[in-house]
């Protein structure tokens, strides 16, 4: 049996769910801060882009977990070609990875308050764990330069432009967010639309990035199979 996929309809469905999920934790913003309704018949609280534990959490995670299976595909393809980069193929998978379990479960954020306390930070620092973030950032960068350049040019560019568009929106957001927080608190409105513009481009740009890799897997390896053999009789 094999289950064929349209990469161009994939994009569409992940595309619309992007907007879908913005403009329902836009919704949801207004809801609380304009309205004065922190529930919307259970709504909100299942769809608001600032929340943990619910729909646009799950799908984050989820997206997330989807590029860390589709890097670990062509991980396995490249290391068996004994590929140059094959391992650096499969510590984006790793990577992914954990961007899947931390969108779960948030682990950056243990580091706030030790981190921030040790170092006295605020303002646009008030999110202590930009600081190191920031730093394995620039480190991640330089070690894959030379990765980079390996890959064919549109397939270069697009990986760049989600990664910066990922970035972007999880560490360069954090910045005016923890200013602002810092200066007004987080319970306002404006503190919950710049919720909502992180969340959306950390979506956009593992959207963009999984619509890239089905591309490279496509156009660069070809058909993936995977098989499931009976184990052979023990003599």
């Amino acid at each position: 049996m094999a289950l064929t996929f349209s990469i161009a309809r994939i994009n569409w469905l992940l595309g619309s769910l992007l907007v879908l999920l913005t403009l329902a934790g836009l919704a949801s913003e207004f809801s609380i801060h304009l309205f004065d309704d922190e529930w919307g018949f259970g709504l909100v609280p299942l769809v608001n882009l600032g929340f943990e534990g619910n729909v646009p959490t799950w799908y984050s995670s989820t997206l997330l977990f989807a590029a860390a299976a589709l890097l670990a595909a062509v991980a396995w393809t490249r290391l068996g070609e004994r590929s140059a980069y094959g391992r650096h193929w499969a510590v984006l998978a790793a990577i992914f990875l954990y961007l899947s379990i931390d969108e779960s479960v948030v682990i950056h954020e243990l580091i706030n308050q030790p981190l921030g306390a040790a170092l006295e930070l605020g303002g646009m620092l008030y999110f202590a764990w930009v600081v190191p973030f920031g730093v394995l950032v620039v480190v991640f960068v330089l070690g894959y330069l030379g990765f980079l350049r390996h890959l064919p040019g549109r397939f270069r560019v697009w990986f760049v432009l989600a990664g910066a568009i990922y970035v972007g929106g999880a560490l360069g957001t954090e910045l005016p967010i923890g200013y602002w927080v810092d200066r007004h608190g987080g319970d306002n409105l404006t503190y919950g639309l710049l919720n909502v513009g992180q969340e959306s481009l950390e979506i956009l740009g593992a959207t963009i990035f999984c619509g890239a890799l089905l591309s490279y897997i496509r156009d660069e390896i070809g058909e993936l199979r995977i098989a499931f053999s009976r184990p052979e009789p023990v003599p």
